[in-house]
């Protein structure tokens, strides 16, 4: 009975993450090559990374502290570097996943 139960629930799983969904499918479009694209949300959303640079006051060099996927870390990740002295600056960068 048990083993049963636990193989009714991998097979439920399986099949939950193969069925696309209508939320996923309404997201999509098609151009006109009938290819499958993304929306300009989602596209954006996943190709933006913000970096966050930093230096000393005799240092000339940006250094490289971190990418971040949300702004507001990145910000904060930026002041928490201001308060111990260093010069920061957050780039967007948008190289992210391009093939």
């Amino acid at each position: 009975m048990n083993k049963l139960i636990l193989l009714s629930l991998v097979c439920t799983g399986f099949a939950a993450t193969a069925m696309p969904f209508p939320a996923n499918a309404a997201t999509q479009r098609l151009d006109s090559h009938g290819d499958s694209t993304l929306t300009l949300a989602q596209y954006r959303r996943n190709d933006r990374q913000f970096n966050v640079y930093y230096r000393g006051r005799g240092n000339r060099a940006w250094i490289l502290e971190n990418s971040y996927a949300n702004r507001r870390q990145a910000v904060q990740a930026s002041r928490r570097l201001e308060r111990r002295g260093y010069n920061t600056y957050v780039q967007l960068s948008r190289e992210v996943g391009r093939r």
